[in-house]
């Protein structure tokens, strides 16, 4: 299995070590960091090209799951990527394109901290799939 998070600009410093906290843990994962545009149009062009396999799109507007749910989904696919937009979000061609629309919450997450929950759900999806009591 592979699991990509693909996302607009490089994350702060305040969050690097989160990020780094989970991406040490999680063996199958890689962070793609694609540089912010002028348009959230040449973003997508910029993120849609790093996807690769079954593409999620991260949207306040996209389908709710619960840990397990989202455990069955990383655990059904063999490539996986995931993508996060920038300050402005997704394009059009992105959610158009995208295989799976996921919202992490009803609310409105700054992108950072969207990557940061994403990045703390596929740890637990991983354990979960392992068998690890740590999602309890």
């Amino acid at each position: 299995m592979k699991v990509r998070v693909v996302a607009v600009g490089k994350i702060p410093p305040h969050f690097h070590q989160a990020q780094e906290y989970y991406a040490r843990r999680v063996p199958f994962l890689k962070i793609v960091e694609v540089k912010k545009k002028k348009t959230v149009e040449e973003e997508g062009k910029e993120l849609l090209k790093e996807a690769k396999g079954f593409t999620v799109a991260l949207d306040e507007r996209g389908k709710e799951l619960t840990s397990i749910e989202f455990a069955r989904l990383l655990s059904s696919k063999a490539n996986l990527s995931f993508l996060i937009g920038g300050a402005d979000g997704l394009s059009e061609e992105v959610k158009t394109k995208a295989d799976f629309t996921l919202s992490l919450s009803k609310m409105t997450l700054q992108h950072d901290v969207a990557r940061i929950v994403l990045l703390e759900q596929i740890y637990r999806a991983y354990l979960i799939n392992k068998g690890s009591p740590y999602h309890r």
